[in-house]
């Protein structure tokens, strides 16, 4: 409620206390003082008018003139009645009036009952009793004057009120306007308007009042300015990445969410996954700093290449190693042309300098009929399967399964908790004797759901990257062992980096081998080139215990990694596999022909026997066979067949 209502409605209640009060003080005494003057009046008349009429009621004529005397008299004053009776009680004489008056309304006469005295006096001559006279005064003259008081006592109330209320206005209006004026200040203040308070209040104990909430003002611009300033860095710092200035991972889900939403202008487009991949090698290796100049020139060439492009694009850097591409309205012919020319841009930025990617790009449609997790699940899918592409960057569409982390672990352990997969073999052909000199050996596992074929590409990245690849050549070893013992014959096994890294791994195996010492010499395990560089003493010193056992050793992807040369002359593994990006269309191309004529030269030299891998066709073959390599392997020759005897 209102402050004048309040105020306004108590005085309302104590000004007819008051008048309640009054008017019934005031009655009270105003009939006391009507009914002594009635009780005089009628004492008086009764007094007078019996010694007047008192003569004349000794004979019949004389009772006429007693009572046109009574009549004048009865006329002449406020009566109710005036009688005369003998002495026996007999009615001599009897005027009347009515007890209300117009003036006084009946329901204030029936509230306020004045009953007015009764007089008598009996009449004689002086010797005998002649009978007796009885006057009442009439309340009307008391009801009239108690109304009319009542009259005055309300006009009196009503003026008091106005004027009290006026004063009351008044007074509250003093007051509560500079508490207005305060409360739409600090509403200004809300609404970020810091002006100050002109008004000087009436009363000194109100500019207080002011003068504080100008000081509150003023300390609140204060503030306020301040804390924009800080949310603007906090919004820097929250949504652009500090060290490429690109926006970071916050931003990426802003982005993605607003074009997912209902009201985005552009509904559909595409998400690169563009992750460092020798990040961790450059930090290791060479330090932090060139890791720091790793990712800046990486970021450097992606917005070089956004300002090229037509197409709205847009740049985030989501984890250390990762930065994401947006780009909208744009056909999947123009992204791949796009991706193609960014991936050879991108090939220069590796700060090794030994031939290896310098990133992987994992490639999504979107559009808003998905979900955003749903959308980073076919990036990774297809930045998984991108890092065992030669291109180094793959499409999700083109991906026969796509799964998210969760999906992948299921997945591989019901395969590790099944223990079977299919072994497909395929031979590395002696072009001497026309005769495999082994057989490489592959594992191939199978959907759950679907019962196909899950392809390589993606298993192997899934398992590295929750760990499991080791469990998976574990698996692999123990299946191709089992069949060795039924069907002999000279078998490769291939052995992924994760795997060689783990100690565990390597002791398992060597306690495996010595279990199994008349299959040694049936075995040779294929490490990659990178291995050599990466995990260079675990791998040399490994590589040394397995050609003790009896094993042998082939070195794959020889030619991707220069620096792995060290590695080579420090193992003297028995074969190394010419990377399949030297051996494709080497008839045409002559400088694959001259740098493999190199690496052969280099080989030759540590007495290595040199295989050719992805050879598809026979101008390949008789190009490598006149580069004097002995040993192929292909499409060309056979392709991987299930094991079977």
């Amino acid at each position: 409620m209102r402050l004048s209502t309040q105020l306004s409605t108590s005085l309302l209640v104590f000004l007819i206390l008051v008048f309640a009060g009054s008017f019934i003080i005031n009655v009270k005494l105003t009939r006391e003082y009507v009914n002594e003057q009635l009780a005089t009046h009628a004492q008086d008349t009764a007094t007078s008018l019996g010694l007047s009429i008192t003569p004349y009621l000794a004979d019949e004529s004389g009772l006429i003139v007693a009572e046109t005397m009574v009549n004048a008299i009865f006329d002449r004053g406020f009566y109710q009645y005036i009688t005369i009776t003998d002495m026996e009680g007999n009615l001599l004489i009897e005027r009347r009036n009515p007890k209300t008056v117009d003036a006084v309304p009946s329901w204030f006469t029936n509230i306020v009952e004045v009953t007015p005295p009764i007089e008598k006096t009996e009449l004689n001559d002086g010797w005998t009793m002649a009978g007796e006279l009885a006057v009442q005064s009439h309340p009307g003259l008391a009801n009239e004057t108690l109304w009319e008081s009542v009259k005055q006592s309300a006009f009196m109330f009503f003026a008091a009120f106005v004027f009290a209320y006026i004063a009351l206005l008044f007074i509250i209006t003093a007051i509560t306007k500079p508490l207005r004026i305060v409360v739409n200040k600090i509403e200004d203040i809300q609404n970020q308007k810091f002006s100050h308070i002109n008004y000087t209040p009436f009363t000194k104990e109100l500019s207080f009042i002011t003068q504080a909430v100008n000081r509150l003002s003023s300390s609140v611009e204060t503030m306020f300015k301040e804390l924009t300033q800080k949310a603007e860095h906090f919004r820097v710092q929250a949504y652009e990445d500090s060290l490429t200035g690109v926006q970071n991972r916050n931003a990426f889900t802003r982005h993605m969410n607003a074009l997912l939403s209902k009201t985005a202008t552009s509904d559909e487009g595409y998400v690169v996954i563009i992750r460092l991949a020798q990040l961790n090698i450059v930090n290791t290796t060479l330090g932090a700093q060139d890791g720091d100049l790793y990712v800046n020139t990486v970021a450097d060439e992606l917005k070089a290449f956004i300002d090229k492009i037509e197409e709205s694009a847009y740049l985030f850097r989501i984890s250390g190693a990762d930065f994401a591409l947006v780009t909208e309205a744009m056909t999947k012919i123009e992204c791949e042309t796009h991706i193609a020319r960014l991936n050879q841009v991108l090939s220069r930025c590796n700060p090794l300098k030994d031939g290896s990617k310098a990133v992987w790009m994992g490639v999504t449609q979107f559009n808003d009929e998905q979900s955003f997790s749903e959308i980073m699940e076919n990036a990774d899918s297809a930045l998984m399967a991108a890092t065992k592409q030669s291109s180094g960057w793959q499409f999700a569409s083109e991906l026969a399964h796509i799964h998210s982390n969760t999906a992948w672990k299921e997945q591989l352990n019901q395969i590790l908790a099944q223990q079977y997969a299919d072994i497909l073999i395929q031979p590395v052909v002696s072009i001497e004797s026309n005769s495999p000199s082994y057989f490489e050996a592959f594992g191939r596992f199978k959907d759950k759901e679907s019962g196909n074929a899950i392809p390589m590409s993606q298993l192997i990245p899934a398992s590295e990257r929750l760990n499991l690849i080791p469990e998976v050549d574990k698996l692999v070893i123990k299946l191709v062992l089992l069949k060795l013992q039924k069907d002999p014959r000279n078998i490769a096994i291939n052995i992924a980096n994760a795997s060689l890294a783990s100690a565990s791994f390597r002791q398992w195996l060597i306690g495996l081998l010595n279990q199994h010492e008349a299959l040694r010499t049936h075995l040779v395990f294929e490490i990659e080139d990178s291995a050599l560089i990466h995990h260079k003493d675990d791998a040399i010193s490994f590589c040394k215990t397995l050609i003790k056992l009896g094993c042998r050793i082939t070195i794959e992807h020889f030619g991707d990694n220069l620096a792995s040369l060290a590695g080579l002359r420090a193992i003297q593994p028995h074969f190394v596999k010419i990377s399949g990006k030297l051996t494709k269309d080497i008839h045409t191309d002559q400088d694959s022909q001259l740098f493999v004529s190199s690496l052969l030269s280099i080989a030759r030299g540590l007495g290595i026997s040199i295989i050719a891998e992805l050879v598809e066709n026979e101008a390949e073959s008789v190009a490598l066979t006149k580069l004097n390599v002995n040993f192929q392997q292909g499409f060309y020759f056979a392709k991987p067949k299930l094991w079977q005897f």
